[in-house]
């Protein structure tokens, strides 16, 4: 598995399209980023990106009922190492995050909401810093420090104890006799590590790559005088045993906890408030202004806490994250790099759009090279070329994009429009818009690449073990040509496994994943063929006119013939007109046809008095029968689409229906306030 390519893949796609093999990929996915961040300490990923899969794939595990949940363990394995391993007293849970205003509103709404108390319409929260470093547990007993452990998969952890030991802002003795178990986070100021890393560059020794890299590996040093050098600082923001010590000194409010501890002589997030609502708070964000910036220590934003301890139970847990908190994540930074070169992409439509080639920079803890520019026009708006220093900016993108001009380059080089492709050196032509470029030679390689990488992915032939890396390699030595060549790929089981990488088990996941494809529904296929304009929504309203192997290979319809059909434009039909009268593509469908089990469209009468009919409707919630029997998401959008209704994933103004059930969230509340009305799986089933 290629973890950054199917990591953008995950991320690009249509949640309501996963499968349950994708669901268990996503897990592996998880696994194999959280390894990388808590233990290998070098994530290839933002972490914003992280919290996106990671919300997905908690919907997914729901959705496809897995008992194995994922999203319920931090997937932090201990490394071998010469700690001991010890096992926490209550599992150190993570913080649900959100990035804007809206998921803040939201977040106060589901708060008010599990409360079930009419009298209460605001609820008071406590704002602090947000630290994205260390987690240590530190037990007191007797007045004394007598352990430290680490959090790691929030089960068990390392003893660290003689190196915590060592650092100065952790008290060794408290005014309390009693048991006592702190949460702490470790950070390395940002003086620190300058200082670290400069003696380091002059003895020739590691180098860190940030703060918290530097902070973990001093944390774990066999020799405890090297922890002590580091200079590392602590701050307190939990007990373990929190219910325990709140009750017993009589606190009924989160602030006084944290309070009590300062007080003990415990360090803690030198920013914290009280805030009267959520609008505070937001308010609070709003004008964080430069504080951040005077920090001596790296901060990825604000925790949010609902300030009332007895709420608490009545508000609830999850198995990932409590519900009376939630951690505001500040958006990702814009930084300055250099345009070293541009590179002119083909796509599978023939559209040529250029890509900047940076100088690496690293943001959210992963290294940018490339930044999409999306066409040329937007290269001219931007007034940048190569050699210029230009503003980046990756939120919640994928891909970053290059968003202005920072400072013009010395013999700077403008950005020109290829003449010829870059691919088939064929020639680049100008649409009437002139906004899109484009190569028109059918058989331009990179094309034809893009097209079978396309096919064969998740939402159409879904052959889950075949990869692009892979598609283009069979490519180029001829095993593959077109997208029939691909359904007849085991004939070179033998020439694939003398390659490199390749293992017998694999070759195996990979032909039985194309064997699993033969048998397709005719809209897939159409899709599948890369015809210009043509995309699921289209494939689904020209799967109509399909009904049996002669209207496939001996398409003979007329513009006329189709003037029924919703959607279907001119520029659309003349395209596909084109295609299917085309020798060449007439030739491909007959090896397909004797190929593929291809499910024909069948013939309906829609009744115009159909409830669902040309319909708009999102579907929330979690779907379990009277029998106890639970219902996947997928069944009920088959049945939706038999009943010729259109299924949408998210709720707005022009949805005409919501079917809600069990634990259904935000969208059951937003569709309330727009007025779209809502149906339980009953009246759904009574009449689709």
């Amino acid at each position: 598995m290629n973890f950054l390519t199917e990591s953008i893949d995950f991320l690009t796609k249509d949640i309501n399209s996963f499968t349950l093999d994708d669901t268990k990929k996503l897990q592996e996915l998880i696994k194999y980023h959280s390894d990388l961040y808590y233990n290998k300490e070098k994530p290839i990923i933002s972490d914003s990106d992280y919290d996106k899969l990671f919300k997905k794939l908690e919907i997914l595990e729901e959705k496809f009922d897995i008992k194995n949940k994922q999203t319920s363990k931090v997937w932090a394995e201990l490394i071998e190492s010469s700690f001991k391993k010890v096992k926490h007293s209550r599992p150190m849970i993570s913080l649900d995050n959100t990035y804007n205003e809206d998921d803040l509103k939201d977040f106060d709404e589901r708060v008010i909401k599990n409360i079930w108390d009419e009298k209460i319409k605001k609820v008071k929260y406590t704002i602090e810093f947000k630290f994205d470093w260390l987690w240590v547990e530190l037990i007191y007993k007797n007045w004394k420090l007598v352990q430290a452990i680490t959090r790691w998969n929030g089960i068990e952890g390392e003893d660290v104890t003689q190196n915590v030991m060592q650092i100065d802002n952790i008290p060794k003795e408290i005014d309390y006799k009693d048991h006592l178990e702190i949460r702490w986070e470790v950070v390395m100021p940002i003086s620190s590590f300058e200082e670290l890393n400069k003696k380091a560059l002059e003895s020739w020794e590691k180098v860190f790559s940030n703060p918290r890299n530097a902070a973990s590996w001093s944390l774990r040093m066999k020799d405890n005088r090297i922890t002590k050098q580091r200079k590392l600082k602590f701050f307190a923001y939990d007990l373990a045993n929190f219910e325990e010590f709140r009750l017993k000194e009589k606190i009924s409010k989160y602030y006084d906890v944290i309070k009590d501890l300062e007080w003990l002589a415990f360090d803690i997030s030198s920013y914290f408030e009280v805030c009267d609502s959520i609008e505070e708070v937001i308010n609070k964000i709003d004008n964080f202004g430069d504080l951040k910036k005077e920090l001596d220590f790296e901060i990825d934003g604000l925790v949010i806490k609902v300030n009332n301890i007895d709420l608490w139970e009545k508000i609830g847990w999850t198995e990932h994250h409590p519900k009376y908190a939630i951690a505001y994540k500040f958006p990702a930074e814009i930084l300055t790099t250099k345009i070293l070169s541009v590179d002119h992409q083909v796509w599978r439509t023939g559209t040529v759009t250029p890509v900047a080639n940076l100088e690496p920079i690293n943001i959210g803890w992963a290294v940018i090279k490339r930044a999409t520019l999306h066409n040329y026009e937007e290269v001219d708006n931007l007034w940048i070329a190569v050699w210029d220093y230009v503003f980046i900016k990756r939120a919640w993108e994928v891909i970053p994009k290059i968003i202005s001009l920072a400072e013009k380059g010395l013999d700077r080089k403008k950005i020109e429009v290829p003449k010829i492709c870059p691919s088939c050196g064929g020639e680049v032509k100008k649409d009437d818009d002139k906004v899109r470029y484009f190569c028109d030679n059918k058989n331009c390689p990179e094309q034809i690449k893009e097209k079978l990488v396309y096919a064969v992915g998740k939402n159409w032939f879904n052959m889950d073990w075949l990869w692009e890396k892979q598609i283009r390699k069979f490519y180029e030595l001829w095993f593959i040509k077109d997208l029939a060549d691909i359904f007849e790929l085991e004939k070179y089981k033998e020439d694939i496994l003398a390659l490199e990488w390749f293992q017998e088990k694999s070759v195996d996941n990979i032909i039985n994943s194309i064997e699993k494809a033969k048998k397709v529904e005719i809209a897939t296929l159409i899709n599948s063929l890369s015809i210009p304009w043509v995309g699921k929504k289209t494939a689904k309203i020209l799967a109509k006119l399909f009904k049996n192997e002669d209207d496939l290979l001996n398409f003979s319809y007329s513009l006329e013939d189709v003037e029924a059909l919703e959607d279907i434009w001119p520029e659309i039909w003349q395209n596909v007109l084109e295609f299917f009268t085309n020798k060449e593509n007439k030739e491909l469908l007959q090896r397909l046809v004797d190929i593929l089990d291809i499910n024909y469209y069948q013939d309906k009468t829609i009744d115009s008095n159909s409830l669902f009919a040309w319909k708009k409707v999102c579907i929330t919630g979690s779907f379990v029968w009277e029998n106890w029997e639970k219902i996947p998401r997928d069944n009920l959008i088959k049945k939706l689409e038999e009943a010729w209704g259109n299924f949408v994933s998210s709720v707005s103004k022009n949805t005409d229906y919501l079917l809600a059930w069990e634990k259904a969230g935000s969208k059951l509340d937003k569709a309330e306030k727009l007025g779209v009305k809502i149906i339980n799986l009953t009246y759904f089933f009574k009449n689709v």
